[in-house]
């Protein structure tokens, strides 16, 4: 979705039963020359099972980009924002976001 710092993806058992959702905080998605589009990994994620409980993952790797140059001081606190207002919709209970339930839907998953 174009503007957005993360990506959310349904999670399924091998029984078809929904285990969460995987949201990866990445950049947002830039138009190349060729026509391809780039996201870039930001080293964040959070795991949200059905009940909306959260976990953060991948924390330690987000500070040993930073540490190893890998990333920018800008786009460490940009993850970290991204991170806290994800976190916010899941505590306020507009999990999974709007545009997500609308294609769930679409595609009756």
């Amino acid at each position: 979705m174009i503007g957005k710092w993360f990506t959310v993806g349904k999670i399924r058992n091998l029984q078809g039963r929904h285990t969460g959702y995987y949201c990866d905080i990445v950049t947002s998605p830039r138009l190349l020359e060729d026509g391809g589009v780039e996201r870039v990994d930001l080293f964040l994620d959070l795991w949200v099972s059905p009940d909306l409980r959260y976990k953060v993952l991948e924390e330690e790797e987000l500070e040993n980009a930073l540490r190893k140059g890998w990333i920018t001081k800008k786009f460490y606190g940009k993850a970290k924002k991204e991170l806290k207002e994800l976190i916010n919709v899941v505590t306020q209970g507009k999990f999974p976001p709007y545009y997500v339930k609308r294609l769930e839907a679409k595609l009756r998953l």
